[in-house]
């Protein structure tokens, strides 16, 4: 067999090996290498903040843009469970208690709302938002409470959207 008919054959072989291993996922976003910001609700002890489940504000390419992605981490994650590209360039707000963390950001000429819930330790993105104001997030000791008004409809008029999420501590642990 020549050498390049062996090189023909090697490259599909090391192909599937990395899907099969989930190395290989061109659906989810690499995360972007500067944390601006890291959202963490629990510290157990004796466990370094990088294993907790939390929230990460990123920074992409400050030399050009600054976008920003929502990065949410499981416990003792050394990858991230969910990958948000934003599109935007800044921060309007971030609140995070128990398993519930919103973070609202800033484009141009509109914020994006994003409410991600932990539930049976894993991130679930509950909420994206566009809108054309600033949410009202309110935290009380049971619930977080997000009222958003100025979604962006297309060419429909402008809406508002309550939504309500339950605090619950023990979903940030494994199940």
């Amino acid at each position: 067999m020549r050498f390049s008919s062996l090189f023909a054959l090697a490259i599909p072989l090391l192909v599937v090996a990395q899907w099969q291993l989930g190395a290989w996922n061109d659906t989810a976003p690499t995360p972007c290498g500067t944390t601006a910001e890291m959202l963490v609700t629990d510290f157990p002890f004796r466990t370094p903040v990088l294993g907790l489940p939390r929230v990460e504000v990123k920074q992409c390419r400050p030399e050009e843009s600054s976008l920003i992605q929502i990065v949410a981490w499981t416990l003792g994650g050394t990858r991230p469970a969910l990958v948000i590209d934003t599109g935007d360039f800044g921060v309007v707000q971030a609140i995070a208690r128990a398993n519930v963390f919103v973070v609202e950001t800033g484009g141009a000429t509109r914020d994006q709302v994003f409410a991600i819930v932990y539930e049976q330790g894993r991130p679930r993105l509950a909420v994206r938002r566009t809108t054309r104001g600033t949410a009202v997030v309110t935290v009380g000791s049971a619930a977080i409470e997000i009222d958003i008004g100025g979604i962006y409809a297309g060419d429909a008029r402008e809406r508002r959207e309550r939504q309500q999420f339950k605090l619950d501590s023990e979903q940030l642990r494994p199940h």
